[in-house]
This record gives structure tokens, sequence and C-alpha cells, in this order.
């Protein structure tokens, strides 16, 4: 059983048997805590079933329960005072938006924000996430240099913390913004080391990104 669980349970009983009604407080905030997790991980896992449907050429439609996961989690570790548990909630409430709904506008204050969060608790992994969809708003609006900028930023924050198959999609994502450019061959030695970086990692879904990123980028002729 989860600890928090433990704790709640001690806590009712230190209430309904010693009296120690003003410890009920604690076990809330227990739960609590446990319930934005739980709430956090199922709408993790009910994107990537939309993200393996979508892939499997399918149309799968909006899904109202992830995000309603998202939010309840979001408002239980706002309440709770939990700044990382705040980045990383902040962070899939706008990635709902931006990837199921398509939003690349109203996006960016909420990946902003889930930012800046995980800046100030330490959490590097939501960072480069965060930085990685806001190259994205950037990209669609056509803010070529400040989506250069983050996808950078948040590469070297995969490479510091080891997150290597992290590393190898970001590099897809820089050889498309290489290609934007008119930087092909940029673009061809990215896929390259996003190619062994997938290979070593085990990122096969990432593999295929690369494969499909040379059909869609025109190689310079050797």
């Amino acid at each position: 059983m989860d600890d928090r669980l433990i704790e709640a349970l001690k806590r009712y009983e230190a209430a309904v048997f010693a009296g120690a009604n003003d410890e009920l407080n604690v076990a809330d905030r227990a739960l609590d805590a446990v319930e934005a997790d739980t709430a956090l991980a199922r709408g993790r896992i009910r994107h990537a079933r939309f993200l393996a449907a979508r892939a499997a050429g399918e149309q799968p439609t909006d899904d109202p329960v992830e995000l309603a996961l998202f939010d309840r989690a979001l408002a239980l570790y706002e309440a709770l005072d939990d700044t990382r548990g705040a980045a990383e909630a902040q962070f899939w409430v706008g990635c709902y938006h931006q990837v199921i709904r398509g939003d690349q506008t109203d996006t960016e204050p909420m990946f902003a924000r889930a930012r800046d969060l995980a800046e100030a608790s330490g959490d590097e992994l939501t960072r480069s996430y965060a930085l990685r969809h806001l190259a994205f708003v950037a990209q669609h609006a056509g803010r070529a240099a400040d989506a250069r900028a983050a996808l950078a930023e948040s590469t070297n924050l995969r490479r510091e913390i080891g997150f290597t198959a992290g590393v190898a999609a970001n590099l897809v994502a820089e050889a498309y913004l290489a290609a934007e450019d008119g930087r092909t061959s940029d673009a061809g030695a990215l896929l390259d080391e996003a190619a062994t970086l997938a290979t070593e990692s085990g990122a096969h879904a990432v593999s295929g990104w690369v494969s499909d990123a040379r059909t869609n980028i025109a190689q310079p002729k050797a």
C-alpha cells in the first residue's frame, strides 16, 4: 500500500480511537496527493492511447475525460502547494489542448507557466517538455528563431539528465526546423544522430519519426 494511504489510515484510527480529530486534515492532504498523482497518471495513459490510435491511422476523437483528469491533478497540486506536481500537470493541460485540440495559440501561456514552475522546482524533465512544446508554438507562429532557441534549450536539458530517447525526438524536430531554413545538410546530420540515439535507447517509435523525416526532407545529393 502507498505510504500516504497508510498515513491516512493511521490518522483515521487516531481520530476514531484516540480522539485526535485534528489529524484528519493531515489525512485529507495525504489522500489529495494520492488522488493528484493517480489523476495525472490516468490522464497520461489516455493520452498515450490517443497517440497510438492516431499512429495506427485512426481518427481518435476529443477525450474530455483526459482533460478533466489533468485539470483535477493541477487543482489538487496547487492546493497542496506542490510546485513540481503543478508544473507537470500544467504541461499536460497544455499538451491536451495543443496535441488533441490543435490549439497553437492559447497554449503558449500554459507551457510558459509549466516551464517556470518546473524551473522553480528543479524539474528539468518537465521543463524540457514545456520548452519542446513552446518551440512548436513558436514554429507555428512563424517565429523560427524562438523555436530553435526553445528546442535547443530543451535538447541540452535532456542531454544533461540522460534522457536519450527525448534527445532523439528533439533532434527530429530540429531537423525539420533546419530544413525550413534551407539547411538540408544540417538536417541530415541531425537525423543521423537521432537515428543512432533512438536505436541505442530502444525508442522504436522515434526511429519511425526519423524515417518519415528523411522522406519528408529533401536530402542533398552526395
